[in-house]
């Protein structure tokens, strides 16, 4: 065995003991579909990055399109069965490159909880995806928010929601002087400006952040979000751990927890997750749902692994 793994490369070592880990816990890989009925994707269209596609017409005349997204697959075809789905992938899917002039084949692999998903599956997830980061030998940083502190922070505030499309772009981009133009033109005042500034864009180690969030919390929804991150990453080493509610989460998608993850010498994120409970509801399966994806070209460098 040994000699085997001598001829591999140090970034299909790597995904071996991805493997390892996520097996470890119980999870399963599982192969995803290729392609799917343009339709599908036309139907879900709120949960793709891109309205974008790569279509063709199959055989039968029916309308095709490459997958651009793996998790809509997986809950299409495993969904629930009224008990708990531990499965993960290695998969490439196919969506507008960085230029936004040509698609490219994106390498990732990912996990995905669906079904009777409680506390201590939330948990479980967390804990993958901070040691998948670790297994990378990098320095590294695991990114957490939830959806529902800024959201609760809007209705707390009153924010008339044709403009809180625009805040969330400000805080997602640590503009401050765009979230505060934004919060005079939706008629706040200045106090409640100063509130939203300094809770919005609350960020830093886990260790310290937690306990201001909660001193933030003005409604039940932002103390739930700030409570469920707290239990999620309880037992993880803070070091690593930030807590950043700038974190851009589309609320058609997610649910709850959101995270990402970054190691030293990239530049883009290499690990994003979070719970998708809203995109069962849409597809009429029963429970809820978790999991993450971690982009093998961007931690490799463009490399593709099968």
């Amino acid at each position: 065995m040994e000699n085997l793994l001598d001829i591999l490369s140090p970034q299909e070592r790597t995904v071996l003991s991805f493997r390892a880990l996520f097996e470890s816990k119980g999870y399963r890989r599982i192969k995803a579909n290729r392609f799917e009925e343009y339709r599908f994707y036309l139907e879900n269209i709120n949960f793709l990055r891109s309205e974008q596609l790569i279509t063709f017409s199959d055989l039968d005349g029916r309308l095709k399109a490459l997958k651009p997204d793996v998790t809509l697959s997986i809950v299409k075809h495993y969904g629930s069965n009224g008990g708990l789905n531990k499965l993960y992938y290695i998969e490439n899917v196919y969506r507008p490159g960085p230029t936004g002039r040509s698609f490219a084949e994106i390498s990732q692999m990912g996990l995905e909880c669906i079904g009777k998903v409680g506390k201590a599956e939330v948990s479980e997830v967390l804990y993958l995806s901070y040691e998948s980061l670790k297994l990378t030998g990098k320095p590294f940083r695991l990114s957490v928010s939830h959806v529902g502190f800024i959201a609760g922070l809007m209705k707390s505030l009153k924010v008339p929601t044709q403009y809180r499309g625009a805040l969330y772009e400000s805080i997602a981009s640590k503009n401050p002087l765009g979230l505060r133009m934004t919060a005079e033109a939706a008629g706040l005042s200045g106090e409640n400006i100063d509130f939203l500034q300094k809770a919005a864009l609350l960020s830093g180690g886990a260790d310290k952040v937690i306990d201001t969030a909660f001193k933030y919390c003005k409604n039940s929804e932002m103390h739930r979000a700030v409570g469920q991150i707290k239990d999620a990453i309880d037992g993880l080493d803070s070091s690593n751990i930030l807590i950043d509610f700038s974190i851009r989460g589309d609320e058609d998608y997610y649910s709850g927890l959101m995270f990402c993850g970054y190691i030293k010498g990239r530049s883009r994120v290499v690990l994003s997750g979070g719970q998708y409970d809203n995109m069962l509801k849409k597809m009429n399966k029963e429970g809820r749902a978790i999991g993450f994806a971690l982009y093998l070209s961007e931690l490799f460098g463009g490399e593709r692994h099968a």
